[in-house]
């Protein structure tokens, strides 16, 4: 017997900072500078990947396969010196601080390195990015889609 309902069964949010998909998907690969939670927003300069915080948004962290440490709150990071996978285009998982709507335009947060609406009014986000590909409630799972050059 079929399961007519799919997702009544299992979360289409597979995890954050995994890919919702794997059409039409880029990543670039950077030495890390701090701590990078997987699914956050990157910022990247002079051959360094960190939170995003004071320069451009340059992708969303890739969350790997293996983790030397999980943390209660079950989010990986990537360490000092590790290499970093940033995904420049294609859609993945992200945690968004506010409520956002399918198609809404997303922004990213310098001051947290999560993701919300563009039409946000804290004055610590960036321009719009991408676009949400699905609902979420705040502090929820959302796929994000990137297309950046």
């Amino acid at each position: 017997m079929t399961i007519p309902v799919g997702q009544e069964y299992m979360d289409p949010n597979i995890g954050i900072g995994k890919l919702a998909n794997y059409q039409n998907t880029q990543a670039d690969s950077a030495v890390v500078e701090g701590t990078i939670p997987f699914g956050s927003a990157v910022q990247f300069s002079d051959g360094v990947a960190k939170v995003l915080s004071d320069k451009d948004f340059y992708g969303v962290a890739l969350a790997k396969e293996y983790v030397q440490e999980l943390y209660g709150d079950k989010i990986g990071n990537y360490e000092e010196k590790e290499m970093v996978a940033v995904v420049r285009r294609g859609v993945i998982c992200v945690h968004v601080e506010e409520d956002v709507v399918d198609g809404d335009k997303a922004a990213a947060n310098k001051a947290t390195g999560t993701f919300l609406p563009a039409t946000s009014p804290v004055s610590t986000k960036t321009e719009a990015i991408g676009r949400f590909k699905t609902t979420a409630q705040a502090g929820g799972l959302a796929h994000l889609e990137i297309n950046l050059p």
